[in-house]
């Protein structure tokens, strides 16, 4: 069994109608796309015109969006209560709107992040007109169409300079830009040009945020498709590429039953400090965040003894735990790796049995099937020595009976 999996690869930069052009390019039917923008005012507010172009010789959709002039008497929606509004009164799928709820979210909270406002009081400007609307249903109906498990995505290039805006003069890339990025790997093209637009940084930020980011090696690529943004760059083509790909499930394992989420591992050498301040670290690591700290001795060169230092960690702690190790270890130097886990969800519940009350650390699966029950060691020991039995013997007897207590669990 295989997943499918959208790559995301911002060649030249990221806007609105890249995206939708690079759909179009991949298969995105375009019936289906005039249907759901006929219900937002196609052929009434503004119209659709697409075209083959070239960028440094690689075949790509263009997209434009010009307005009609009926748009001049009722205005796209400025506000994201507006937008709200006016999504809701379509007939558009429910997924579709979702996705442009979601899209929109991301652009007013990161225009109320710089303009120090609220989403509720925030209005849209440059992002407030038909075309970008228009964008973001066509994306919204793209993914539902190509309906994606998990996205792989590359570095967005940044160009540099000042652009004229409706609040002024402003940096490139632009501060909503900037905020929407955050998180997400980014790198220094040396173009003097806008690359990124708010839109298209939006629809970015909300494919990286709603879908599981696929990490793995070893996919299988089919169908490419490239959307052109409107200049030529000669430093790079001004395209952005979209490639549907598929990947190994893994026979044996049921991905809809367990959490699936990334992490990184960290690993430390150590041989010179002593196994008390390694303790002591790891305890400060756990503290900081860590999922799992684990240490194992090693033997290092000219025989001196040594241990090795796992940390296992989410990318939101990673700042906080390099930090850590890096002022409370000698170390110079830090591994690190990138993977994927499948876990179970856990609680601890407190029960009543024949020999007293216990805590136990429940797992389950997505589905709520109880996968592990463990009795708590500590209370486990005090219950054993009240009741003068061995302690293996009397773990025996308390999982017998919680066996019994299966249905309450």
């Amino acid at each position: 069994m295989s997943k499918k999996v959208l790559f995301i690869d911002p060649v030249g930069g990221l806007s609105g109608d890249m995206f939708l052009g690079a759909f179009l390019d991949l298969g995105l039917p375009f019936a289906l796309l005039r249907e759901n923008l006929e219900k937002i005012g196609l052929g009434r507010l503004f119209s659709l015109n697409t075209t083959s172009v070239e960028r440094h010789g690689i075949a790509a959709v263009k997209v434009d969006f010009p307005g009609l002039e009926e748009a001049a008497v009722n205005p796209a929606p400025k506000t994201m209560a507006a937008v709200k509004s006016f999504l809701t009164e379509t007939s558009l799928p429910e997924k579709v709107t979702e996705i442009c709820f979601e899209i929109f979210m991301r652009l007013a909270a990161a225009e109320a992040k710089v303009h120090g406002s609220t989403i509720e009081k925030i209005h849209f400007h440059e992002v407030g007109d038909y075309d970008t609307l228009a964008d973001i249903v066509g994306v919204a109906t793209a993914l539902d169409w190509c309906d994606p498990e998990s996205v792989g995505i590359k570095p967005v290039p940044l160009g540099t300079g000042f652009i004229d805006c409706a609040h002024g003069r402003m940096p490139i890339p632009v501060p909503a830009v900037v905020a929407l990025l955050e998180g997400l790997s980014v790198f220094e093209s040396g173009i003097e040009a806008e690359l990124v637009t708010p839109t298209g940084a939006a629809i970015f930020k909300a494919l990286a945020e709603l879908f599981p980011t696929f990490t793995k090696s070893g996919y299988k690529l089919g169908r490419c498709g490239y959307g052109a943004g409107s200049r030529q760059h000669l430093e790079r083509p001004n395209l952005l590429r979209l490639t549907l790909g598929s990947a190994d499930r893994g026979s044996a394992i049921d991905d809809s039953s367990y959490v699936l989420e990334p992490y990184i591992t960290l690993e430390v050498t150590l041989d010179d400090m002593t196994p008390e301040k390694v303790a002591a670290l790891q305890g400060r690591l756990l503290i900081s965040g860590a999922l799992d700290v684990v240490s194992w001795p090693v033997a290092m060169k000219k025989g001196r003894l040594g241990v090795i230092l796992q940390i296992i960690l989410r990318q939101a702690d990673e700042s906080a735990i390099v930090n850590r190790v890096f002022s409370e270890s000698p170390t110079l130097g830090i591994r690190r790796h990138q993977s994927e886990r499948y876990f179970l969800e856990r609680e601890i519940r407190q029960y009543r049995t024949s020999f007293g009350e216990i805590r136990c650390k429940i797992a389950r699966d997505q589905h709520g099937k109880v996968m592990n029950i463990k009795p708590e060691h500590d209370d486990l020991v005090t219950l054993a020595e009240s009741h003068a039995l061995p302690l293996t013997r009397f773990e025996q007897l308390i999982l017998s009976e919680l066996q019994t207590l299966e249905k309450e669990l």
